[in-house]
């Protein structure tokens, strides 16, 4: 049945009296609403917790980890979150555990009655799930070093090379000029006996007295 020009505007009507906060204040509040363990969704110290215990740890795996890039940095603090809501799981589950009043067959055998509430599964799930996070940030991070290390390894070893291969072409100069000096060295000696020899054999056919040497 087609809803009618008339009721179409009192819905418009309507809908514009509820917007919904406006205010940042109000905002941030309706956006916790929903809020009631914050182990899944966008990460957020709860008012429970202490933001500066959050920005320690934050600060030992920064200083521990010792990140190089912008990709680092954020894996590192993927592992300080997913650590501090794998705590948060387990701090919820010793909350599951309720002391009951002891019945008079406990009390007499000195036992506690405990309930444990029925939610202990879901944080399990979720300190798992952190805990794999974590483990995944980990890894990724350890590859990025891997990488990288073999990466500075492969540089160092091409200058080596490159260092080597500078060195055997300075020897081999040094080979080539050395022999050049010695073939230099002989060719020059070679030539002044050959000098002296012509000198010698002029020297003995040269007249003396007007004639010719026997």
């Amino acid at each position: 049945m087609p809803i009618s020009s008339r009721k179409l505007a009192a819905n418009r009507a309507n809908a514009q009296k509820s917007t919904g906060p406006r205010c940042p204040e109000s905002k941030e509040k309706v956006a916790l609403n929903a809020v009631k363990h914050g182990l899944c969704g966008r990460f957020k110290v709860l008012s429970c917790e202490d933001q500066s215990e959050y920005d320690d740890l934050l600060r030992r795996f920064m200083e521990a980890e010792k990140p190089v890039d912008e990709v680092e940095r954020e894996l590192v603090a993927k592992m300080a979150r997913h650590t501090w809501l794998s705590e948060r799981a387990i701090r919820f589950q010793e909350g599951c555990f309720l002391v009951q009043p002891q019945s008079p067959e406990e009390e007499a055998a000195n036992r506690d009655g405990i309930a444990v509430r029925k939610d202990l599964d879901n944080y399990l799930r979720y300190q798992t799930c952190h805990d794999r996070a974590y483990a995944r940030a980990a890894a990724e991070l350890a590859k990025r070093r891997k990488e990288r290390d073999l990466r500075e390894r492969g540089f160092v070893r091409e200058r080596r090379a490159e260092a080597q291969e500078k060195r055997r072409e300075e020897c081999h100069e040094l080979v080539t000029e050395e022999r050049s000096f010695k073939v230099a060295g002989a060719k020059s000696d070679a030539e002044f006996k050959e000098a002296r020899l012509y000198a010698t054999l002029a020297a003995l056919t040269r007249p003396q007295n007007g004639k010719m040497a026997a």
